[in-house]
């Protein structure tokens, strides 16, 4: 079976984390280069993974070698790039969000389809163990019909693990446009959207920035939210959390589904006469570490370029999730 050339750019902590480490352990993945403007990072990676160093995309894009390039760029950057590597016939996975603005994400998904290359955006979140068994089961009506759901993710903030700390890419507001939001909501969203197979219709926010008051950026964001099947939610992000916080719970006729909500199991489906399932799955800090293909973000993009196959999580649908985020600004009520 055909090895696929892949380029990375961007040589960050999620590079450094996830897609290199995943690109390494791919058997049909040789990787063809890395690339950062920091030149003593980039030669670093280039030396780990015995590959070679660009100072810029361009030269990387225009190689005929190349197959396919993950985009790992700060999230203002996604879409020069993207389109660059569409318009030179380069398969895309591209962190997420998509882009910064609607604009630019419709330009990435229509140079892609226009060119015919594969485009992937890096919603990991649908690849958790306790999101994939949930998603099943809400289809075969497990708990019945879903009335409402409380979606949190909240950590401490970018800068205690980017790999530039304090001077990371989120604390530049006038680039970025957004934190919390298109950092750690817009998972939730794409994550809700994925396990009900609804999309939302209708938002309405409250923002702050409450402990980086020097900063324009958000760093917590309430969102209240509307299905276009009836079912209100509320999606909470933070970037103030002393201790992580990645639940969901689904509220149904006939019981509760708690994700990523006990220590112990990180799936418990709790009945309306009082039983329970718990299911003994590798948690969303550790299925990573557990599972083959540790995060399947990379497995999935290969695969849908081996076989021909749609992305997993497409263009159109980082779009939808980046939809929300924008339209979350502007119905905002500011907290000071």
């Amino acid at each position: 079976m055909k090895t696929i050339q892949v380029g990375i750019i961007g040589c960050g902590t999620i590079a450094k984390i996830r897609h290199l480490p995943e690109c390494r352990d791919n058997e049909h993945v040789t990787i063809f280069g890395v690339c950062d403007v920091n030149e003593e990072r980039v030669q670093k990676f280039a030396r780990t993974y015995r590959t070679k160093a660009f100072a810029n995309y361009e030269d990387m894009l225009n190689d005929p070698a190349l197959d396919a390039v993950i985009i790992s760029l700060p999230h203002h950057l996604h879409a020069p790039a993207a389109i660059y590597a569409a318009r030179a016939g380069k398969h895309i996975l591209v962190e997420k969000p998509i882009a910064t603005n609607l604009n630019d994400a419709c330009a990435i998904v229509e140079t892609a389809k226009a060119n015919g290359v594969k485009l992937m955006v890096a919603h990991n979140q649908r690849f958790v163990p306790s999101h994939k068994q949930a998603k099943k089961l809400i289809a075969e009506r497990a708990i019945g019909r879903i009335y409402s759901f409380q979606a949190t993710f909240g950590h401490s903030g970018p800068e205690q693990w980017s790999i530039d700390g304090n001077d990371c890419f989120y604390t530049q507001p006038k680039q970025e446009g957004f934190g919390v939001l298109g950092d750690l909501a817009i998972h939730k969203i794409d994550l809700i959207q994925f396990l009900l197979q609804a999309k939302i219709v209708d938002v309405q926010s409250m923002i702050g920035s409450l402990s980086r008051t020097q900063t324009e950026i958000e760093d917590e964001a309430v969102l209240a939210v509307k299905m276009e099947n009836g079912i209100i939610g509320s999606i909470t992000a933070s970037w103030n959390y002393i201790k992580p916080d990645f639940s969901t719970i689904i509220y149904g006729e006939n019981g509760v589904i708690r994700l990523e909500d006990d220590p112990d199991y990180p799936l418990i489906i709790q009945y309306r006469d009082g039983t329970s399932i718990k299911y003994e799955l590798p948690d969303i800090l550790e299925y990573e570490r557990k599972m083959p293909g540790r995060s399947q973000v990379i497995t999935s993009f290969i695969n849908s370029i081996l076989y021909d196959e749609t992305p997993p999580v497409t263009g159109e649908e980082a779009l939808d999730a980046l939809s929300i985020v924008v339209q979350s600004i502007e119905q905002q009520r500011v907290v000071i």
